[in-house]
């Protein structure tokens, strides 16, 4: 076996002549799409990471509106029941007062009639008082008997 000089060219030759063609029309568009999509998938995790970041941003500002939101509303609950309890003592003590009020009129009445009841009965209380005595003498009188 002989080598030959002129084949070891040739195919020395062909075989850089067909590394040049590869590397044109194969290796680097290969590349070339390989790094663009590299770079999309970097630039996808990228915007992931700011989407979740804005994510949980927007949450914690909803959490704090919402709490702030709960302490407005306890807040207004708050006054709305002190409100109520006020009116409801300031009808408590209109109440009261009216029926210190009617109080007052009833004793105020009740003197009156008891003074015109003394009045009335006071001239007859002599007459009464034997009409008793008389009773209590016939009474005793049927029980002796």
């Amino acid at each position: 076996m002989t080598i030959q000089i002129s084949v070891t060219v040739w195919t020395v030759l062909c075989f850089l002549a067909l590394m040049l063609i590869l590397d044109r029309l194969l290796f680097r568009p290969l590349l070339s799409f390989m790094d663009k999509r590299r770079e999309k998938i970097e630039n996808a995790k990228l915007a992931r990471k700011t989407a979740l970041q804005e994510r949980e941003e927007e949450l914690s500002r909803r959490e704090e509106a919402l709490s702030a939101a709960k302490v407005r509303a306890m807040q207004d609950a708050s006054a709305a029941l002190e409100d109520v309890r006020r009116e409801n003592a300031e009808r408590i003590a209109g109440k009261k007062a009216e029926n210190a009020r009617r109080l007052e009129t009833l004793r105020e009445e009740l003197g009156t009639e008891s003074r015109e009841i003394l009045a009335a009965v006071e001239p007859r209380t002599d007459e009464l008082v034997s009409a008793i005595a008389d009773r209590i003498r016939i009474r005793g009188g049927r029980e002796d008997a």
